[in-house]
């Protein structure tokens, strides 16, 4: 009942972003990069940057380490133009989220889509802290279809590992067309995304940017 009240209100306040319990010790902030006018590119607006400062103090006082959430990426956050609907709501970009994160020493990844490409970026912290992860995933619509599971481990000597562990689709590689069972058109659409016209055959990254085990010392 409370997430549904925090959503609605959200939704009347016109502020889809917000945090959320992941664990014990870490907290997860869901950011809105979408652009209110309707370009595909993204970016933040002065509102939502001082929110999420705020929200980087409180997660220092408490303790937690932070995830942060966006559908785009640090290098696709190039919009800004101003709200439509907000003038005086000033636009800021990745370049100055990148900076903000790195800052604050508890932040272990930021992790996003939008460029449908499995990508992972090391960002260095400021003044030799420790830096954080950005975790791009590719998208279920594109080839290869990928999804991506991403677990947090305390290795008790002062770091922690990120794992991030790519999944793949069950459905067969060969396409029965007799097949219409959910995994028949799952095959089929597989077979589909290879094949459409501008399919671009980079999407699954390189090997450094699938599984992989990411280190940073603890905060």
């Amino acid at each position: 009942m409370a997430s549904a009240w925090r959503a609605q209100t959200n939704l009347d306040a016109s502020t889809q972003y917000y945090t959320f319990r992941v664990s014990d010790d870490v907290v997860g902030v869901s950011l809105d990069t979408t652009d209110p006018g309707g370009n595909y590119q993204g970016s933040i607006g002065a509102a939502q940057l001082k929110w999420l400062e705020r929200k980087l103090a409180q997660a220092a006082r408490d303790g937690d380490q932070v995830l942060i959430f966006s559908h785009h990426t640090s290098k696709t956050m190039t919009n800004l133009r101003t709200n439509p609907h907000h003038r005086g709501d000033e636009r800021h970009g990745g370049a100055e989220l990148v900076a903000l994160l790195a800052r604050h020493r508890q932040v272990l990844a930021w992790i996003n889509g939008h460029s449908h490409k499995n990508d992972i970026t090391p960002h260095k912290g400021e003044h030799g802290a420790p830096g954080f992860w950005e975790i791009s995933t590719a998208s279920h619509v594109d080839h290869p279809q990928l999804a991506r599971v991403i677990e947090i481990a305390d290795n008790h000597d002062g770091t922690l590992s990120l794992f991030t562990t790519l999944i793949e689709s069950a459905a067969p590689h060969r396409t029965d067309f007799t097949d219409l069972s959910q995994t028949g058109l799952a095959a089929l659409y597989r077979e589909l995304s290879f094949n459409a016209p501008g399919a671009r055959k980079t999407l699954a990254g390189n090997r450094e940017d699938g599984n992989t085990e990411l280190l940073l010392k603890k905060a």
